[in-house]
């Protein structure tokens, strides 16, 4: 197991111009983490600016793809089929997950199904944790709308396949480092330091 050190008692600049980061997006059967399961995960480790690493990975959620969640995917339930359940990948997330922050858009929804996963699993988990709807509503407080579909329309993101995990994954790395560059270091990381949500005890266990 990676050493645990003590959170900071503040969010600084220097912390944060050093800490991973993990872009996170799920398709899931459902819209409640507590009578659904995660479908496919999408995750990009950033170090330093950089991918490191990545997952894109459609799961056996070990129940019925319902088919408006095939219609708004393209995920057919016959493609997890011999995918791994999502115990088998908890070693894969460990590794990109470890003392990192967990970003995503509207983060308690994907953050909420891992807790989920893991408690069925007598595991817990934890991690600090970022959303980018209200980056975009701190940077952009004059926008209307922070949906992701409003992001990609305002910024000119081109995306492969909207709503596949992977693919909404590489938006918000974009709006992310994009952002960071045009606001410059210490507005950007202002906004992020009263943004941020820490847990005080990160685990994957």
């Amino acid at each position: 197991m990676p050493v645990r050190l003590p959170l900071p008692r503040m969010y600084n600049r220097q912390y944060m111009e050093g800490k991973p980061l993990v872009f996170v997006d799920v398709e899931t059967t459902g819209g409640m983490a507590q009578s659904s399961r995660i479908l496919e995960i999408g995750a990009l480790r950033v170090e330093n600016g950089k991918v490191v690493a990545q997952m894109n990975q459609v799961l056996d959620p070990e129940e019925l793809v319902p088919s408006w969640i095939t219609n708004l995917t393209g995920i057919e339930p016959h493609e997890t089929a011999g995918m791994p359940v999502f115990a088998h990948v908890i070693p894969q997330l460990a590794e990109l997950f470890s003392g990192a922050v967990f970003v995503a858009h509207n983060v308690s929804f994907d953050y909420s199904f891992f807790t989920e996963e893991f408690r069925r699993l007598g595991k817990t988990f934890g991690m600090d944790k970022l959303c980018t709807v209200r980056l975009s509503r701190a940077l952009y407080p004059g926008e209307r709308s922070h949906r992701l579909d409003a992001v990609i329309a305002r910024h000119g993101y081109q995306v492969a396949k909207r709503h596949r995990a992977y693919d909404d994954d590489e938006v918000l790395h974009k709006f992310y480092h994009e952002n960071l560059a045009q606001f410059g270091a210490e507005h950007f990381y202002k906004a992020v330091e009263r943004l941020l949500q820490p847990t005080p005890s990160p685990s994957f266990m």
